[in-house]
């Protein structure tokens, strides 16, 4: 999650795998059977045609299998997606927007985005995070310290912010206020709407607007460059986290 926190995507990998690994899946029946074929005729000179299908065979009987289920596995342990990020600058202050998909259900992953602790364990640019109730339900005062590198520059930030979350039966709507308090920021605020995705509900759509107004110097040419390439770097290790802390909490 950015601090200010922060179409399907790869989830069909999850039916490729489980049709074709689970029990009688095919692609195991596929290599049982090549493992299992006739062994060569003792009658007929093993020509080099010959001998490479059966050294093809073999490979494929010893190692297809496991490499193809680790792939699979891969896939399945973070389908979440970064559809897109995209900055504009306006003067001294910058517009993010990102598109992200998660496989988890939108109302755990809109609890997982309130879950500010949790954030220090996919975000290791967070140093400290800590969580100050409000009068008001669904409203939170965020305060964070922040060390992170652009380029050579390193900086160690300290943030303040009201967070108020508006939850919904499919998911709900988040939002920051940045509170400048004389640190890195004059000025910004940011949404996270969390819903259903339409091609596949059970899936999430994340969208964050976010709008940033440095008290530092950004160099104009390389500004907008900079801060996307570390915004995605950033939108995909949140994407992870949200959907690892999603899943285990599970449907409530």
């Amino acid at each position: 999650m950015t601090t200010l926190p922060p179409s399907h995507g790869t989830t069909g990998s999850s039916g490729f795998c489980a049709g074709r690994f689970g029990a009688g899946g095919r692609i195991l029946d596929w290599f049982g059977a090549a493992g299992n074929a006739a062994p060569g005729r003792i009658d007929r000179p093993l020509d080099a045609r010959y001998h490479l299908m059966m050294i093809k065979r073999t490979r494929r009987k010893v190692f297809s299998p496991s490499l193809a289920v680790l792939w699979c596995a891969a896939m399945q342990v973070h389908a979440a997606e970064v559809l897109g990020v995209h900055v504009t600058r306006d003067d001294g202050r910058f517009m993010i927007g990102m598109h992200i998909t998660i496989d988890a259900a939108p109302p755990a992953v809109f609890r997982a985005l309130q879950d500010y602790p949790a954030m220090m364990r996919y975000n290791p640019d967070l140093r400290a995070v800590r969580v100050r109730p409000t009068a008001t339900p669904g409203r939170v005062r965020l305060f964070t310290t922040i060390h992170t590198c652009v380029l050579i520059f390193c900086k160690s930030m300290h943030q303040e912010q009201i967070m108020t979350a508006t939850a919904a039966a499919d998911g709900g709507v988040l939002e920051a206020r940045l509170l400048p308090r004389g640190g890195a920021f004059k000025a910004g605020n940011g949404r996270w709407t969390v819903r259903p995705c339409p091609t596949a509900p059970s899936t999430t759509c994340l969208n964050a607007r976010i709008e940033l107004v440095p008290a530092f110097w950004v160099p104009p040419v390389i500004g907008p460059w900079v801060i996307r390439r570390k915004m995605a770097a950033e939108a995909r290790r949140t994407s992870r986290g949200l959907e690892a802390v999603a899943r285990r909490a599970g449907p409530r």
